[in-house]
Protein backbone atom coordinates (compact mmCIF):
# COMPACT_ATOMS: atom_id res chain seq x y z
CA UNK A 1 0.00 0.00 0.00
CA UNK A 2 1.45 3.36 -1.00
CA UNK A 3 2.00 6.13 1.50
CA UNK A 4 -0.47 8.30 -0.39
CA UNK A 5 -3.15 5.62 -0.09
CA UNK A 6 -2.50 5.21 3.65
CA UNK A 7 -2.75 8.96 4.12
CA UNK A 8 -6.09 8.99 2.30
CA UNK A 9 -7.43 6.21 4.54
CA UNK A 10 -6.42 8.18 7.63
CA UNK A 11 -8.20 11.24 6.31
CA UNK A 12 -11.35 9.22 5.64
CA UNK A 13 -11.17 7.75 9.15
CA UNK A 14 -10.82 11.22 10.68
CA UNK A 15 -13.85 12.43 8.73
CA UNK A 16 -15.85 9.38 9.80
CA UNK A 17 -14.81 9.83 13.43
CA UNK A 18 -15.70 13.51 13.34
CA UNK A 19 -19.14 12.80 11.90
CA UNK A 20 -19.74 10.03 14.41
CA UNK A 21 -18.80 12.24 17.36
CA UNK A 22 -20.84 15.10 15.93
CA UNK A 23 -24.00 13.01 15.69
CA UNK A 24 -23.44 11.48 19.14
CA UNK A 25 -23.07 14.97 20.60
CA UNK A 26 -26.09 16.20 18.67
CA UNK A 27 -28.22 13.30 19.91
CA UNK A 28 -27.10 13.84 23.51
CA UNK A 29 -27.84 17.57 23.24
CA UNK A 30 -31.32 16.86 21.88
CA UNK A 31 -32.11 14.40 24.65
CA UNK A 32 -31.05 16.86 27.36
CA UNK A 33 -32.41 20.10 25.92
CA UNK A 34 -35.67 18.88 24.41
CA UNK A 35 -38.68 19.70 26.66
CA UNK A 36 -39.99 16.14 26.63
CA UNK A 37 -43.62 15.58 27.54
CA UNK A 38 -45.73 12.45 28.05
CA UNK A 39 -46.14 11.91 24.28
CA UNK A 40 -42.38 11.92 23.71
CA UNK A 41 -41.70 9.79 26.78
CA UNK A 42 -44.29 7.23 25.75
CA UNK A 43 -42.18 6.60 22.66
CA UNK A 44 -38.91 6.44 24.58
CA UNK A 45 -40.38 3.93 27.02
CA UNK A 46 -41.74 1.88 24.11
CA UNK A 47 -38.30 1.60 22.52
CA UNK A 48 -36.90 0.19 25.78
CA UNK A 49 -39.27 -2.78 25.73
CA UNK A 50 -37.78 -6.20 24.90
CA UNK A 51 -38.60 -7.22 21.33
CA UNK A 52 -41.66 -9.42 21.10
CA UNK A 53 -42.97 -8.46 24.53
CA UNK A 54 -46.08 -6.57 23.45
CA UNK A 55 -48.97 -8.93 22.70
CA UNK A 56 -51.68 -6.26 22.87
CA UNK A 57 -51.09 -2.77 21.48
CA UNK A 58 -53.51 0.05 22.31
CA UNK A 59 -53.48 3.12 20.05
CA UNK A 60 -55.49 6.32 19.91
CA UNK A 61 -55.82 9.63 21.70
CA UNK A 62 -56.21 10.64 25.34
CA UNK A 63 -59.40 8.58 25.69
CA UNK A 64 -57.21 5.53 25.11
CA UNK A 65 -54.53 6.39 27.65
CA UNK A 66 -57.15 7.38 30.24
CA UNK A 67 -59.39 4.33 29.73
CA UNK A 68 -57.23 1.21 29.50
CA UNK A 69 -55.16 0.05 32.47
CA UNK A 70 -52.29 -2.29 31.42
CA UNK A 71 -52.32 -4.01 34.83
CA UNK A 72 -56.00 -4.87 34.45
CA UNK A 73 -55.40 -5.98 30.85
CA UNK A 74 -52.74 -8.36 32.11
CA UNK A 75 -54.97 -9.63 34.93
CA UNK A 76 -57.84 -10.35 32.52
CA UNK A 77 -55.89 -11.74 29.56
CA UNK A 78 -52.54 -12.87 30.96
CA UNK A 79 -50.88 -10.88 28.15
CA UNK A 80 -48.47 -7.95 28.09
CA UNK A 81 -49.72 -4.70 26.58
CA UNK A 82 -48.58 -1.18 25.80
CA UNK A 83 -50.48 2.07 25.25
CA UNK A 84 -48.88 3.82 22.27
CA UNK A 85 -51.18 6.79 22.63
CA UNK A 86 -50.97 10.57 22.51
CA UNK A 87 -53.06 13.68 23.06
CA UNK A 88 -55.68 14.18 20.32
CA UNK A 89 -54.02 11.56 18.12
CA UNK A 90 -55.67 11.48 14.71
CA UNK A 91 -55.90 8.59 12.27
CA UNK A 92 -52.87 9.64 10.23
CA UNK A 93 -50.71 9.61 13.34
CA UNK A 94 -52.18 6.28 14.43
CA UNK A 95 -51.30 4.65 11.12
CA UNK A 96 -47.68 5.74 11.15
CA UNK A 97 -47.32 4.99 14.86
CA UNK A 98 -48.43 1.40 14.25
CA UNK A 99 -46.15 1.13 11.22
CA UNK A 100 -43.21 2.30 13.34
CA UNK A 101 -44.17 0.04 16.26
CA UNK A 102 -44.15 -3.03 14.01
CA UNK A 103 -40.41 -2.60 13.47
CA UNK A 104 -39.97 -3.55 17.14
CA UNK A 105 -43.06 -5.46 18.24
CA UNK A 106 -45.60 -7.73 16.59
CA UNK A 107 -48.77 -7.77 18.72
CA UNK A 108 -51.50 -10.34 18.23
CA UNK A 109 -54.16 -7.64 18.49
CA UNK A 110 -54.39 -3.86 18.20
CA UNK A 111 -57.11 -1.97 20.05
CA UNK A 112 -57.85 1.37 18.41
CA UNK A 113 -59.89 3.85 20.42
CA UNK A 114 -62.63 5.14 18.12
CA UNK A 115 -62.59 8.80 19.23
CA UNK A 116 -59.61 9.09 16.87
CA UNK A 117 -62.08 9.02 13.98
CA UNK A 118 -63.30 12.61 14.02
CA UNK A 119 -63.01 15.68 11.78
CA UNK A 120 -59.37 16.45 12.65
CA UNK A 121 -57.63 17.70 9.52
CA UNK A 122 -54.11 16.76 10.58
CA UNK A 123 -53.87 19.74 12.95
CA UNK A 124 -54.08 22.40 10.27
CA UNK A 125 -56.02 25.55 10.99
CA UNK A 126 -56.11 29.17 9.87
CA UNK A 127 -53.19 30.37 12.01
CA UNK A 128 -49.93 31.80 10.68
CA UNK A 129 -48.24 28.41 11.26
CA UNK A 130 -51.06 25.92 10.65
CA UNK A 131 -48.78 22.89 10.51
CA UNK A 132 -46.96 23.43 13.78
CA UNK A 133 -49.17 21.90 16.43
CA UNK A 134 -47.40 20.59 19.54
CA UNK A 135 -49.44 17.37 19.67
CA UNK A 136 -48.37 16.34 16.17
CA UNK A 137 -44.88 17.67 16.78
CA UNK A 138 -44.26 15.72 20.00
CA UNK A 139 -45.44 12.49 18.40
CA UNK A 140 -43.05 12.90 15.45
CA UNK A 141 -40.23 13.95 17.78
CA UNK A 142 -40.62 10.78 19.82
CA UNK A 143 -40.04 8.48 16.84
CA UNK A 144 -36.59 7.20 16.04
CA UNK A 145 -35.01 8.43 12.83
CA UNK A 146 -35.82 6.04 10.02
CA UNK A 147 -37.81 5.62 6.84
CA UNK A 148 -41.14 5.46 8.70
CA UNK A 149 -40.44 8.72 10.51
CA UNK A 150 -39.49 10.40 7.23
CA UNK A 151 -42.66 9.06 5.61
CA UNK A 152 -44.72 10.28 8.58
CA UNK A 153 -43.22 13.77 8.30
CA UNK A 154 -43.88 14.09 4.58
CA UNK A 155 -47.45 12.85 5.06
CA UNK A 156 -48.26 15.14 7.99
CA UNK A 157 -46.36 18.35 7.21
CA UNK A 158 -46.27 20.77 4.32
CA UNK A 159 -42.90 20.68 2.47
CA UNK A 160 -41.81 24.02 3.91
CA UNK A 161 -42.08 22.50 7.40
CA UNK A 162 -40.23 19.22 6.79
CA UNK A 163 -36.92 20.48 8.21
CA UNK A 164 -38.78 22.02 11.15
CA UNK A 165 -40.35 18.64 11.94
CA UNK A 166 -37.20 16.58 11.37
CA UNK A 167 -34.61 18.57 13.32
CA UNK A 168 -35.96 19.11 16.82
CA UNK A 169 -32.60 20.55 17.88
CA UNK A 170 -33.59 23.67 15.91
CA UNK A 171 -36.49 24.11 18.33
CA UNK A 172 -34.65 23.43 21.60
CA UNK A 173 -31.00 24.51 21.14
CA UNK A 174 -31.70 27.61 23.23
CA UNK A 175 -32.49 25.59 26.36
CA UNK A 176 -28.88 25.40 27.64
CA UNK A 177 -29.82 27.46 30.69
CA UNK A 178 -33.10 25.64 31.37
CA UNK A 179 -32.00 23.68 34.43
CA UNK A 180 -35.50 22.33 35.04
CA UNK A 181 -35.75 20.74 31.57
CA UNK A 182 -32.22 19.34 31.69
CA UNK A 183 -32.71 17.97 35.22
CA UNK A 184 -36.04 16.39 34.33
CA UNK A 185 -34.53 14.69 31.28
CA UNK A 186 -31.52 13.45 33.23
CA UNK A 187 -33.80 11.92 35.85
CA UNK A 188 -35.97 10.30 33.19
CA UNK A 189 -33.13 8.70 31.22
CA UNK A 190 -31.11 7.61 34.26
CA UNK A 191 -33.91 5.75 36.01
CA UNK A 192 -37.30 7.33 35.60
CA UNK A 193 -37.85 5.66 32.25
CA UNK A 194 -38.06 2.25 33.92
CA UNK A 195 -40.93 3.49 36.11
CA UNK A 196 -42.77 5.33 33.35
CA UNK A 197 -46.35 4.29 32.58
CA UNK A 198 -48.28 5.41 29.46
CA UNK A 199 -51.54 4.99 31.40
CA UNK A 200 -52.80 8.44 32.46
CA UNK A 201 -56.32 8.43 33.91
CA UNK A 202 -57.79 11.58 35.39
CA UNK A 203 -57.07 12.22 39.05
CA UNK A 204 -60.43 13.86 39.75
CA UNK A 205 -63.99 12.64 40.13
CA UNK A 206 -67.05 14.43 38.77
CA UNK A 207 -68.72 16.75 41.27
CA UNK A 208 -72.47 17.22 41.58
CA UNK A 209 -72.09 20.72 40.17
CA UNK A 210 -70.36 19.46 37.01
CA UNK A 211 -72.87 16.63 36.65
CA UNK A 212 -75.70 19.16 36.82
CA UNK A 213 -74.12 21.25 34.04
CA UNK A 214 -74.06 18.21 31.73
CA UNK A 215 -77.60 17.30 32.65
CA UNK A 216 -78.85 20.83 31.89
CA UNK A 217 -77.13 21.03 28.50
CA UNK A 218 -79.41 21.49 25.51
CA UNK A 219 -79.45 18.88 22.76
CA UNK A 220 -77.23 19.65 19.77
CA UNK A 221 -78.43 17.80 16.63
CA UNK A 222 -75.32 18.61 14.56
CA UNK A 223 -73.68 15.46 13.16
CA UNK A 224 -70.10 14.53 14.02
CA UNK A 225 -68.04 14.62 10.84
CA UNK A 226 -65.14 12.28 10.06
CA UNK A 227 -62.50 13.80 7.80
CA UNK A 228 -61.72 12.11 4.50
CA UNK A 229 -58.07 11.88 5.52
CA UNK A 230 -58.97 10.01 8.69
CA UNK A 231 -61.18 7.62 6.72
CA UNK A 232 -58.39 7.04 4.20
CA UNK A 233 -55.84 6.19 6.88
CA UNK A 234 -58.31 4.03 8.78
CA UNK A 235 -58.51 1.79 5.72
CA UNK A 236 -54.71 1.89 5.36
CA UNK A 237 -54.34 0.73 8.97
CA UNK A 238 -56.87 -2.07 8.50
CA UNK A 239 -54.99 -3.22 5.40
CA UNK A 240 -51.65 -3.09 7.23
CA UNK A 241 -53.03 -5.22 10.06
CA UNK A 242 -54.38 -7.82 7.60
CA UNK A 243 -51.00 -7.99 5.87
CA UNK A 244 -49.29 -8.51 9.23
CA UNK A 245 -51.90 -11.03 10.43
CA UNK A 246 -52.86 -8.78 13.36
CA UNK A 247 -56.42 -8.51 14.67
CA UNK A 248 -57.64 -4.91 14.69
CA UNK A 249 -60.52 -3.95 16.99
CA UNK A 250 -62.31 -0.60 17.15
CA UNK A 251 -63.39 0.37 20.68
CA UNK A 252 -65.18 3.53 21.80
CA UNK A 253 -64.36 4.39 25.39
CA UNK A 254 -67.36 5.71 27.34
CA UNK A 255 -68.30 9.31 27.91
CA UNK A 256 -70.61 10.56 30.63
CA UNK A 257 -74.15 9.58 29.63
CA UNK A 258 -75.45 13.06 30.42
CA UNK A 259 -73.11 14.38 27.75
CA UNK A 260 -74.10 11.63 25.29
CA UNK A 261 -77.74 12.69 25.61
CA UNK A 262 -76.82 16.24 24.61
CA UNK A 263 -75.23 15.37 21.24
CA UNK A 264 -76.25 13.54 18.09
CA UNK A 265 -74.36 10.44 19.12
CA UNK A 266 -76.46 8.05 17.03
CA UNK A 267 -75.15 9.65 13.83
CA UNK A 268 -71.51 9.29 14.92
CA UNK A 269 -72.06 5.71 16.09
CA UNK A 270 -73.68 4.76 12.78
CA UNK A 271 -70.68 6.12 10.86
CA UNK A 272 -68.25 4.22 13.06
CA UNK A 273 -70.24 1.01 12.72
CA UNK A 274 -70.26 1.41 8.93
CA UNK A 275 -66.48 1.91 8.84
CA UNK A 276 -65.88 -1.13 11.06
CA UNK A 277 -68.23 -3.26 8.98
CA UNK A 278 -66.48 -2.18 5.76
CA UNK A 279 -63.27 -3.75 7.08
CA UNK A 280 -64.97 -6.66 8.92
CA UNK A 281 -63.73 -5.40 12.29
CA UNK A 282 -65.20 -5.83 15.73
CA UNK A 283 -66.66 -2.52 16.92
CA UNK A 284 -67.34 -2.30 20.64
CA UNK A 285 -69.06 0.85 21.92
CA UNK A 286 -68.83 1.14 25.69
CA UNK A 287 -71.56 3.79 25.67
CA UNK A 288 -73.99 0.97 24.80
CA UNK A 289 -73.05 -0.98 27.97
CA UNK A 290 -73.15 1.74 30.61
CA UNK A 291 -75.09 -0.28 33.19
CA UNK A 292 -73.26 -3.53 32.47
CA UNK A 293 -69.92 -1.83 33.06
CA UNK A 294 -71.30 -0.25 36.23
CA UNK A 295 -70.44 3.33 35.37
CA UNK A 296 -71.62 6.44 37.17
CA UNK A 297 -70.74 10.13 37.00
CA UNK A 298 -68.14 9.57 39.73
CA UNK A 299 -66.07 7.46 37.30
CA UNK A 300 -65.37 10.53 35.14
CA UNK A 301 -63.16 13.53 35.71
CA UNK A 302 -64.48 16.77 37.15
CA UNK A 303 -64.51 18.84 33.97
CA UNK A 304 -67.24 20.15 31.70
CA UNK A 305 -65.99 19.30 28.21
CA UNK A 306 -66.69 17.19 25.15
CA UNK A 307 -63.30 15.55 25.79
CA UNK A 308 -63.81 14.43 29.39
CA UNK A 309 -61.97 11.31 30.55
CA UNK A 310 -62.32 8.45 32.97
CA UNK A 311 -60.53 8.37 36.30
CA UNK A 312 -58.73 5.29 37.66
CA UNK A 313 -61.89 3.66 39.04
CA UNK A 314 -63.75 4.16 35.77
CA UNK A 315 -60.79 3.00 33.69
CA UNK A 316 -60.46 -0.24 35.64
CA UNK A 317 -64.15 -1.02 35.15
CA UNK A 318 -63.95 -0.29 31.43
CA UNK A 319 -60.71 -2.21 30.92
CA UNK A 320 -62.09 -5.32 32.59
CA UNK A 321 -65.31 -5.14 30.57
CA UNK A 322 -63.65 -4.53 27.19
CA UNK A 323 -61.06 -7.27 27.44
CA UNK A 324 -63.48 -9.83 28.83
CA UNK A 325 -65.72 -9.04 25.85
CA UNK A 326 -62.88 -9.42 23.38
CA UNK A 327 -61.29 -12.47 24.95
CA UNK A 328 -64.50 -14.12 26.10
CA UNK A 329 -63.74 -14.02 29.81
Amino acid sequence: MSGKHRLRKKEYFKIFLFLLLFFVFLHAAEMLLYPSNAIFRTWQSFYRLPRGEVEILVVGNSHAYASFDPEVISAVTGKDSYLLTSNSQNMVQTYFNVKEALHYQHPDIIIMEAFTLDNNNNWRSGTETPDRDWKKESNIDGMRLGLTKLEAITAQYLPENWSYALFRILRCHGNWADIETIGSNLFFYTGGISQYSPFHPSETSMSEETKARYDRAEYNPAPTLISEQNIQYFHKLARLCREENITLCLVMAPMYDGYIRSINYDDWKAKLEELAESESLLYLDCNEFYDEIGLSSRDFEDVYSGYHHLNKDGADKVTEFVFKKIYGG
